[in-house]
């Protein structure tokens, strides 16, 4: 739900944090907490609590302190996680920046990361709201040297110096994908960005890279973030944060970083001993040929990315497993094999299969016939779909 800056407050208020205290582990259905802070509060207050209180505990999956925090759904699912905010502003405290302007800061966590790393911020940004929570979280997480205004870059600029611009991307519930549809427009960071020692822009890993750098100025270098394996966000560095190389993939929590030049398709061949599942940073950043050529590996398909070789090669950025059999993706087959193989746990990964991985897993195995793990690697392999059942290399 979307809340006015008279709500927010509310919700900052000593009352309503004594009454957060207590009720902090009843739940997280928004419905049931709601009628239970009906009686104490008006109507649109008690919705706000409840919604509060349910989005806490996915908040503390985000935030050291995210049972403490401020923030609406929408807020929540565009700020970024705090290992990832705390990365790229020690990215930036490297670069030799001492300053920095956040123009869309939302509920604050990149301003209290920037702030965390000895930068002096300025946090803005337009909606009312969002920037009381901002001030609100850094309170909460013990955070000085910001500045917080309520204001919009789209038609009063920013001082000079580094910024760091974290365009919306959601309406509501729902991801926009065109960053046509985003806020500010790219025309607008275009203009943010004019005459800028230094920058970072952070954008969607699903929008192809093709289409941001259509839209965007040319970056000095992009990188692609995960954390515990799945994509976060596509960085564009600009100037003196750039670092040099072209292509960056990065692995958090571990800080694991990739780089070079542009090399993303890989040289096809046959299925080998060994199939390597790489991490999404790698093949969203471009950068899987490159890592492919490296260990001297091929790609099943020009289109998919899983990787072969007859060779065990250790890197954090494959997930590597030993072929055990293969069989089409056909229910009555695999469950046979499965069965010959005593199989009576099933883990699924696919790349360009439509089925969900919980369905086949369903469909497959639906009863164990052992005792034994395997993983299932369904992928499709020119016009056939194949399942290649593996074990993890450790």
């Amino acid at each position: 739900m979307r809340i006015d800056l008279k709500t927010a407050q509310i919700l900052t208020s000593d009352e309503a944090r004594e009454t957060l205290a207590l009720f902090s582990n009843h739940g997280d259905d928004p419905l049931s907490l709601q009628e239970s802070f009906r009686g104490l509060f008006p109507k649109k207050t008690a919705e706000a609590l409840g919604e509060l209180t349910a989005l806490r505990r996915r908040g503390a999956q985000k935030f050291s302190r995210g049972l403490q925090m401020f923030f609406t759904r929408e807020q929540l699912e565009q700020a970024s996680s705090e290992r990832v905010a705390a990365y790229r502003a020690e990215r930036m405290r490297k670069a030799g920046f001492h300053e920095v302007w956040d123009p869309c800061c939302g509920i604050g966590a990149d301003a209290i990361a920037l702030a965390a790393a000895g930068l002096a911020v300025h946090a803005w940004d337009k909606d009312p709201s969002a920037v009381h929570f901002a001030r609100a979280n850094a309170e909460v997480c013990g955070a000085g040297g910001i500045e917080f205004r309520e204001a919009d870059c789209t038609t009063e600029m920013p001082g000079p110096g580094a910024i760091f611009i974290d365009p919306s991307r959601r309406k509501g519930s729902r991801r926009l994908m065109s960053p046509d549809e985003w806020s500010p427009k790219p025309a607008d960071i275009a203009r943010l960005l004019e005459g800028r020692p230094g920058a970072c822009v952070k954008l969607s890993p699903a929008v192809p890279l093709e289409l941001l750098l259509a839209k965007f100025p040319a970056p000095g270098e992009i990188e692609t973030i995960s954390l515990s394996g799945e994509a976060k966000e596509t960085l564009f560095w600009y100037g003196a944060c750039a670092s040099g190389v072209p292509r960056r993939a990065t692995l958090l929590p571990a800080g694991d970083s990739y780089a070079g030049a542009e090399d993303g398709q890989a040289p096809v061949g046959e299925l080998a001993e060994y199939v390597y599942d790489p991490d999404p940073a790698v093949v969203r950043s471009g950068l899987l040929g490159a890592l492919a050529k490296e260990h001297g590996l091929c790609a099943l398909d020009p289109e998919i990315a899983y990787l072969t070789g007859k060779k065990k090669v250790r890197t954090p950025f494959l997930d590597a497993f030993r072929v055990v059999a293969t069989e089409a993706l056909d229910p009555r087959k695999m469950r046979s094999l499965l069965r010959d193989l005593q199989v009576g746990r099933l883990e699924v990964r696919k790349r360009g299969v439509t089925d969900r991985p919980l369905t086949m897993e369903q469909k497959f195995l639906p009863r164990a016939f052992g005792e034994r793990t395997l993983t299932l690697i369904a992928c499709r392999i020119g016009e056939r779909h194949l399942g290649i059942l593996a074990e993890p290399v450790s």
